[in-house]
């Protein structure tokens, strides 16, 4: 978390007050969202962020040739308890 910390200050720290910096480390990097949850236009434009929707055309075709996989499971997964493995005891996974 601390790495996590330090890059948002790193990548904000000439976009943004130093004040809008800290806010938004701090929203980053408590586990608001999991690492594949994408922030959108929208909503990085409703935290402040220097966002800009008018990406050159060429920009648009290049991404277009590196489609990213739809995923139909979250790639993330909330386990209230820890998980045992099958015949290793009372050995946690």
């Amino acid at each position: 978390m601390a790495q996590l910390r330090e890059t948002v200050r790193e990548l904000l720290s000439d976009k943004c007050t130093p004040e809008k910096t800290d806010e938004l480390t701090r929203l980053f990097s408590v586990g608001t969202w999991t690492h594949d949850h994408p922030i959108t236009y929208d909503t990085a434009k409703s935290f402040g962020l220097p966002v800009r929707a008018d990406i050159p055309g060429e920009i648009v075709e290049l991404m277009s040739l590196y489609p990213q996989p739809v995923r139909r499971q979250p790639t993330v997964e909330y386990l209230p308890e820890p998980r045992r493995l099958k015949g290793a005891g009372s050995r946690e996974a």
